[in-house]
């Protein structure tokens, strides 16, 4: 009998999380359909933008990742769970609409994102937009995932996380011997995968270095730190280990900004991604 209603009560308790996960997921799309001068459904529908659609499925997966990232937080029992769940998937939400505009401002600073995506249907520049909404979710899944310290450690992480993700854009600028920003706004996609490659990549260390759990500011600190000065050598070290080992007889930023291989951002991209996914089990 005890068996029959633990089964009964983690039914129901699962069926309450897809149910939650339904309206949370409505509610970030309403959310964005308040926050835009254009229409969503237009674009997507009548204008088959594909710019706005890659765009759009990084913002939906990113929502995705937060509701996770609330789900998979501290357990109390069932009511106060969901409260729980649906209170920080909100707020995720507003997180990462504000993300957005900061990423814009300052990842793809040379350019009107909403121009690029929006007017010239630039894919490469929907690629990357959509990367940062993962990678943005990523961060914000982290920062509420952990215990300890409340709603002010909790906005503190997720702000340290974006500042990673924009130093990163800033250093990847630094290290590659053509300009990324000009490659997007000429809708070169190989540039836009391999960008977005490492946005990903840093997001996913980003996640894992902010959603431990909070006892002192001074430890917690100390361990993103590490986290963050490993995270940058390694992603470094990987683009050289793709470039000079993966492909020997080639250079990786001539295939990518004269000509325009697809195939080879597509391989910077996951390669940056799986060496990270590595990188999140044994830190």
């Amino acid at each position: 009998m005890d068996l029959f209603f633990e089964t009964r009560e983690e039914l129901l308790s699962s069926v309450f999380i897809i149910v939650l996960f339904a309206v949370v997921f409505l509610l970030g799309k309403w959310f964005k359909d308040l926050t835009t001068s254009y229409s969503i459904n237009k674009q997507l529908t009548d204008e088959d933008n594909p710019a706005l659609a890659t765009s759009f499925t990084g913002y939906l997966v990113g929502i995705t990742i937060i509701f996770l990232g609330a789900v998979d937080g501290p357990h109390v029992g069932l009511w106060e769970d969901l409260i729980a769940v649906g209170s920080y998937s909100i707020a995720g939400i507003l997180a990462l609409n504000i993300a957005r505009v900061i990423n814009d401002k300052l990842i793809m600073h040379q350019f009107s994102s909403k121009e690029e995506i929006v007017d010239k249907r630039n894919v490469a520049a929907g690629v990357v937009q959509g990367a940062s909404y993962v990678a943005s979710g990523m961060v914000i899944a982290g920062a509420i995932h952990g215990e300890g310290g409340g709603p002010f450690v909790t906005l503190a992480f997720f702000a340290i996380g974006q500042l990673i993700l924009i130093l990163f854009a800033l250093l990847y600028e630094k290290i590659i011997s053509y300009n990324v920003h000009e490659e997007l706004g000429k809708n070169n996609l190989a540039a836009g995968l391999g960008f977005s490659g490492g946005i990903i990549s840093i997001g996913i260390i980003a996640m894992k270095a902010v959603s431990g759990d909070f006892e002192y500011w001074s430890e917690s600190l100390q361990l993103l730190a590490f986290d963050i000065g490993v995270v940058f050598i390694y992603l470094f070290a990987v683009r050289f280990f793709f470039d000079k080992l993966i492909i020997p007889h080639s250079d990786l930023n001539k295939e990518i900004a004269v000509d325009k291989n697809i195939g080879a951002g597509v391989m910077e991209m996951f390669v940056a991604i799986g060496f990270s996914m590595v990188l999140f089990y044994t830190l």
